[in-house]
């Protein structure tokens, strides 16, 4: 990475860091970890509501949310059998992911910004629990980058995928691969944006809010990235991509090194 392109990603990786310090340790606006304690409590039918400012409302229930290996779809299993190395597990939720890889022996950082989330780990004796936004990350570096439940969502935008990008390059060892899940949900007009686009006109971006009861999240970008335009963001930036598999529902898992 140049100097000037380091500058400016460390200027908005400390921007990025500003906003979400304030929810990591707020527990009144994580309706996703509310509800996966109550859970675990015994309440087996709840679920959270997630809003979208461009997709139909649906349900997340929490036994999705703590599914065993045998429940997993094949992506998921895939993903997890080109694990290696030390991994960080990024939006680890329940551990159930971060489960499995300790049970086969590997090195593995369960990372997310929930603190119901993080006691939901620790309750189900997941090891290495990380109470961190993942561009926070810097002391460590890994040879692999879990992401999956639509893991490249926490990107937000375009921009924020050129920023992570750009960010992985610093706490992936030589060598090292992001594996991650994303959904087309809506096939564009061409095979790749043109970057000169305004970033609000591409259609897997949305705006997303949670709600469990009186705890509701604030607002929070999520996008869906198709592969043609994931492969030109990775080449942008210097990287690779192969597309390793899709679903009938338009889910893909992909590998980046």
């Amino acid at each position: 990475m140049d100097m000037v392109t380091s500058y400016f990603c460390k200027t908005q990786i400390q921007d990025v860091n500003t906003m979400m310090d304030s929810i990591i340790s707020d527990p009144r606006k994580d309706p996703l970890g509310a509800m996966m304690l109550d859970y675990l409590k015994g309440n087996q039918q709840a679920f959270v509501e997630v809003e979208s400012s461009t997709l139909e409302m649906w349900e997340m229930p929490g036994k999705t949310m703590f599914r065993s290996y045998a429940e997993m779809d094949e992506l998921e299993r895939q993903a997890l059998a080109l694990c290696r190395g030390r991994i960080l597990d990024v939006g680890a939720g329940s551990g159930c992911h971060s489960l499995y890889l300790q049970q086969q022996g590997l090195d593995v950082d369960a990372l997310d910004i929930s603190p119901g989330c993080i006691r939901v780990m620790e309750l189900q004796q997941v090891k290495n629990i990380v109470h961190q936004n993942l561009f926070s990350l810097s002391e460590k570096k890994y040879d692999t980058i879990l992401m999956l439940m639509n893991g490249l969502g926490i990107c937000g935008s375009l921009d924020g995928c050129n920023l992570f990008l750009q960010f992985v390059k610093i706490i992936l060892e030589d060598g090292g691969q992001v594996i991650a899940e994303s959904t087309v949900l809506e096939v564009p007009d061409e095979e790749a944006l043109d970057f000169e686009e305004e970033e609000d006109e591409y259609q897997g971006q949305t705006e997303f809010v949670m709600r469990y009861g009186d705890i509701v999240s604030d607002s929070f970008d999520w996008i869906y990235l198709d592969f043609a335009t994931l492969e030109t963001l990775v080449t942008f930036n210097g990287l690779e991509c192969e597309l390793l598999a899709t679903d009938t529902a338009g889910k893909y898992l992909v590998q980046i090194f």
